[in-house]
């Protein structure tokens, strides 16, 4: 984890100075500072550990919270690590919360592991119901660019690819549907962020015509349907962090299936033109 409590207030492991005095903020035991060249700085328990924030984190998921952090801290945002929102249940931490110039606290999710459908909308209504706009930003699997298409550059100059048969996992296709049909997906190799979007993937067969052993000509009708397995996922980037702008935007409630989304606010992502920024650009 990269919060601790230093004398009951919240300490970053990435201001903090090497003590003993550092406790958990859920169990209240104790923690010691790992900070290294290669590994960002964070907590860890000591053991015996039986705390369930001390389950296994991974290093990019720890990266992934400290990028976004500073990102919005550049921007002269106020920003906590770690939040502890007491209206979710299980006192859940938020990865990140950023105030936007409004004053609207909005939760960014970084999703690096696989997590249920119920999980994923208890959490969702939750953060709605305390007020909070959220956005949830899936990790790009390592594996994905081993079936990827390249398409042709956009007008932007932008690279495209193509995954004709994406499996696509629960949380991620009712992310894309919190979205209003659009996710961004964090890519920990390039520490940068991917457009994505899906469409439904067809399969289509049949129209085939055999002779059995008798002579007899034989036809199979064609056919075509959706798969329930399989989407098409197009994306576009990659794009630097620097370069994406959120706009808080409002939302009603509404279900498709076995899917519910929660009526309060979500995260509408921009990229930014090549160019200085301006008022417009920034978070609102």
């Amino acid at each position: 984890m990269l919060v601790a409590l230093h004398d009951g207030q919240r300490t970053e492991a990435t201001s903090a100075q090497r003590n003993d005095g550092y406790t958990c903020p859920n169990c209240k035991g104790p923690v010691v500072l790992k900070r290294g060249r290669i590994v960002i700085a964070h907590f860890a328990h000591k053991p015996p550990v039986s705390c369930d924030w001390a389950a296994g984190e991974t290093l990019a998921h720890l990266e992934a919270k400290h990028l976004f952090a500073a990102l919005f801290r550049g921007r002269g945002r106020r920003v906590e690590i770690e939040y502890t929102i007491p209206a979710v249940p299980s006192f859940r931490r938020a990865d990140v919360v950023v105030w936007s110039r409004r004053d609207h606290p909005v939760v960014v999710e970084l999703q690096h592991t696989n997590i249920g459908i119920e999980e994923i909308e208890m959490r969702a209504f939750a953060y709605a119901k305390a007020g909070f706009v959220q956005t949830w930003i899936p990790f790009l699997r390592p594996d994905i660019w081993d079936s990827a298409q390249q398409l042709e550059d956009d007008d932007r100059g932008r690279s495209q690819y193509l995954i004709k048969r994406y499996a696509a996992r629960p949380f991620e296709r009712w992310i894309h549907g919190f979205n209003c049909g659009h996710i961004m997906y964090y890519d920990p190799r390039l520490k940068a962020l991917w457009s994505g979007s899906f469409e439904g993937h067809l399969i289509s067969g049949g129209g085939d015509t055999w002779y059995d052993s008798d002579g007899n000509e034989n036809y199979s009708a064609p056919y075509a349907r959706w798969s329930r397995r399989w989407r098409e996922l197009a994306l576009t980037g990659p794009f630097e962090l620097a370069d994406i702008f959120f706009k808080p935007k409002p939302r009603t409630a509404y279900s498709v299936g076995p899917h519910r989304w929660p009526a309060g606010g979500y995260v509408e992502t921009h990229v930014r033109v090549k160019r200085a920024a301006t008022t417009a650009d920034s978070d609102e």
